[in-house]
């Protein structure tokens, strides 16, 4: 897998972005301190902003390593985080990753959890270039089930008396996305050696896609001038790659009979063409000038004997 941290993160209605100290706060009392929330989860409900504060600090002090996977959903018209999503568990020998997620009840059946799952699921698969991403959930809170269905996921089964939570030990049930290897298979172009790599990836439906390298991004901006931060990198990447496809899909396009154009409308020249005559009066014209040589003007001069 190719791992780049904690990205910011967009939907329609949601911003997933790093926790800051900023938001212990709205932590603590939209979800964290609610037992109600926590029941099915392995960790208890916070007794006091404290310890919120000491949980929100140690995800910040991780942000450096780029396997660490900790993203505060906030709602843009709230401005503020309404629940967590991450990832508890990445096993790079089978290239899989393990959801986790936690969204205030005020919050609940909105549709918000399912939405941050969804492009969490598509960074993991798209960029991160994950074979696998799952979930699980206590089968006594089917409700959880039901996010991951709906964002993309697959029952894979239930495993008895396999997990523990604020209930005691549970029986839970496995979801996943799985990506097959004809998917993750690669087709490298390259366009000019020492310089820029573009890569095509076979999605799932079949399609293939340019995915842009990081050299590629390096380059573009050595020739641009501009200096990349991270974020603005993957943003980039993913923009340029969208491009191409788009192109990709206009050199499918059947133009047999199509007669070339240089303009998407005709252009047609709405001005005359110049007549030659055999004069207009350019000796009476002439009679007028202090005077004459050759046929013309003679202009004196106007610097100089």
């Amino acid at each position: 897998m190719k791992h780049l941290g904690t990205q910011t993160l967009a939907t329609d209605r949601l911003t997933l972005r790093r926790f800051t100290i900023e938001d212990v706060e709205p932590m603590y009392y939209n979800w964290a301190s609610d037992e109600t929330v926590t029941k099915y989860l392995s960790w208890q409900a916070h007794a006091s902003m404290e310890v919120t504060e000491e949980v929100v600090k140690s995800w910040i002090d991780q942000y450096d390593n780029k396997e660490v996977y900790q993203w505060a959903i906030e709602l843009n018209d709230l401005e503020q985080p309404i629940g967590s999503i991450g990832a508890v568990n990445v096993d790079d020998n089978i290239e899989a990753v393990e959801i986790g997620y936690c969204i205030g009840k005020e919050f609940w059946n909105q549709g918000y959890t399912t939405e941050a799952l969804e492009e969490v699921i598509r960074f993991f698969t798209a960029e991160v270039c994950a074979a696998r991403v799952w979930a699980r959930h206590d089968v006594a809170n089917p409700g959880s089930g039901k996010v991951m269905e709906k964002a993309g996921m697959k029952y894979e089964g239930t495993c008895l008396k396999a997990g523990r939570n604020n209930t005691g030990i549970v029986d839970i049930s496995i979801y996943a996305k799985v990506i097959s290897a004809a998917v993750l298979e690669e087709e490298p172009v390259q366009e000019e050696e020492g310089k820029s790599t573009v890569t095509k990836v076979q999605g799932e439906d079949g399609i293939w896609r340019n995915v842009i390298t990081d050299e590629t991004i390096e380059y573009v901006g050595i020739l641009a001038k501009l200096e990349l931060n991270d974020e603005e990198k993957e943003q980039a990447k993913k923009d340029m790659g969208e491009m191409l496809d788009y192109i990709d899909q206009l050199n499918e396009l059947d133009t047999t009979g199509v007669e070339p154009m240089s303009h998407v409308f005709p252009v047609q020249n709405v001005f005359r063409e110049d007549v030659v005559t055999n004069g207009d009066g350019s000796k009476a014209t002439l009679a007028n000038a202090p005077s004459m040589k050759d046929g013309g003007f003679k202009v004196p001069k106007t610097i100089g004997d």
